[in-house]
């Protein structure tokens, strides 16, 4: 693949703050702080509010928090509960893991839902977001009923250049803040606002190497198409249309090979639509949790 890919999936979820005004109502009441201790003792920071049936788990992706989703979660509050964490490494959990993976972060989600006593949940990942959920899926049957990816999934059938690859993440060890610097403006469209360009610029270069590359080069390496055909739940995607450099084509056809696939293709947007267009995201989340509501 080249390098240009790699770079956008390297920088695919980095935390942002608030930079849209007019937002929908929301549910104001503060919300419910707790520790979680997971598998192997890392602590697991979440925050939960609203109350429901079903319970909305959003999960940042690489290099996020849960402040990531801070245009959802007291929106979609009034009708759900809604939960967002702070992944392993990220935010105000523990980043004290030896082995950083994508099946850990899983086992993560799977603790949290548990020590919740979660009964019917929804998960909401962005970017490396996507394929913690599907592998978490499988952890939590008859508890998880379904996958919402954000920018993520693209293509099963997608297969790093195990050269480029490795080029890459030897770019990232040697010179790790220049490598984000130079590859974040391909995440966004050209048109982007400025102070959120700064934000994410400002948010990536505080975040710990180790836990970083650790986990892209997990990812670097991952099955997706047994991910896929593991999760064993409806997975829907609300992605961008590749209209930004390092945007990726979804290839709805070759996904629903491997799993109940479909995707919202959203244009106009980069990588992070949700804070981009938070107004027409959180509408189009709306449309893909009516159908999760009918199953």
């Amino acid at each position: 693949m080249h390098v240009r890919h790699a770079a956008r999936i390297v920088l695919a979820a980095l935390a942002v703050t608030s930079f849209r005004p007019g937002i929908a109502a929301e549910d104001s009441s503060p919300p419910v702080r707790t520790t979680v201790q997971s598998h192997d003792g890392v602590s697991i920071v979440c925050e939960s509010r609203g109350a429901g049936d079903t319970t909305l788990l959003f999960l940042h992706g690489w290099c996020g928090t849960h402040d990531y989703w801070k245009h959802q979660v007291g929106v979609f509050a009034k009708e759900y509960r809604v939960v967002a964490i702070d992944q392993a490494g990220h935010g105000e959990s523990g980043k004290d893991r030896e082995q950083w993976t994508i099946d850990s972060l899983a086992a993560d989600v799977a603790a949290v839902v548990k020590a919740l006593n979660l009964q019917r949940v929804i998960l909401i990942g962005h970017s490396m977001g996507g394929p913690v959920s599907v592998a978490a899926a499988p952890q939590l049957p008859g508890v998880v009923v379904g996958v919402v990816g954000v920018d993520t999934l693209h293509n099963a059938e997608f297969v790093w250049n195990e050269a480029e690859a490795n080029a890459f993440l030897t770019g990232l060890k040697s010179d790790f803040k220049g490598t984000l610097r130079a590859g974040l403006k391909g995440l966004l469209r050209e048109d982007v606002d400025p102070a959120l360009l700064q934000q994410l610029t400002d948010d990536a270069l505080t975040r710990d190497p180790t836990m970083a590359i650790g986990l892209m080069t997990d990812m670097s390496r991952s099955e997706e198409q047994r991910l896929l055909k593991n999760a064993n739940v409806p997975i829907r995607c609300i992605n961008s249309a590749p209209t930004f450099p390092f945007g990726l084509a979804t290839q709805i056809e070759i996904n629903k090979k491997y799993a109940d696939y479909d995707a919202i293709v959203v244009d106009g947007v980069g990588h992070y639509p949700m804070l981009e267009q938070p107004d027409e995201f959180n509408a189009r989340l709306t449309e893909v949790l009516k159908e999760f509501a009918s199953k």
